[in-house]
């Protein structure tokens, strides 16, 4: 995607986000709309600091058990953006990032994001937990056994491999 058609996006986007707040403060006027706009990232602070530590305690554990934490990372990628939809003004912007600090949401889109993103290739949700595939997501399971934590902590997954 070239520069000009970034820029249009962004330009077009903050001129939205102009009109939905003039025809808000048009319905409920400017100083409970500026309250709004205040309020809703004061809580998106808040609600973007507790889900995040929520967040990374299950991804320690999940570490720390030699799982895949790769629900755990695209929720955190989704809370910073999040967060940050909160902090900037703006109704639509607002939205967005509720939906994307809210648990549940967060949740069932970050589960979409595995199915059909780029993790994939590494990962498949099943039965609650994570079922290791082979690079690109289809055929039969490359590896032998599942990830095992050693003595000494580190993670050794057996399997074998082979060059195409």
């Amino acid at each position: 995607m070239g520069f000009g058609r970034i820029f249009f996006f962004i330009f077009a986007f903050a001129l939205l986000e102009v009109l939905v707040l003039a025809k808000v403060a048009g319905l409920i006027g400017w100083p409970i709309t500026i309250i709004a706009t205040v309020v809703t990232a004061l809580l998106g602070s808040y609600l973007f600091r507790r889900q995040g530590l929520e967040t990374w305690v299950r991804l320690n554990q999940r570490m720390q058990q030699g799982d895949m934490p790769g629900q755990e990372m695209v929720e955190g990628i989704m809370l910073l953006l999040g967060g940050a939809l909160l902090i900037t003004p703006g109704f639509i912007t607002d939205a967005v990032g509720f939906a994307l600090l809210l648990p549940g949401s967060r949740r069932a889109m970050a589960r979409k994001v595995i199915e059909k993103g780029t993790l994939q290739g590494f990962t498949t949700m099943q039965g609650g937990g994570f079922t290791y595939t082979s690079h690109t997501g289809q055929g039969p399971n490359p590896f032998q056994q599942p990830p095992r934590r050693n003595d000494d902590g580190n993670v050794t997954i057996e399997g074998e491999s082979r060059r195409e």
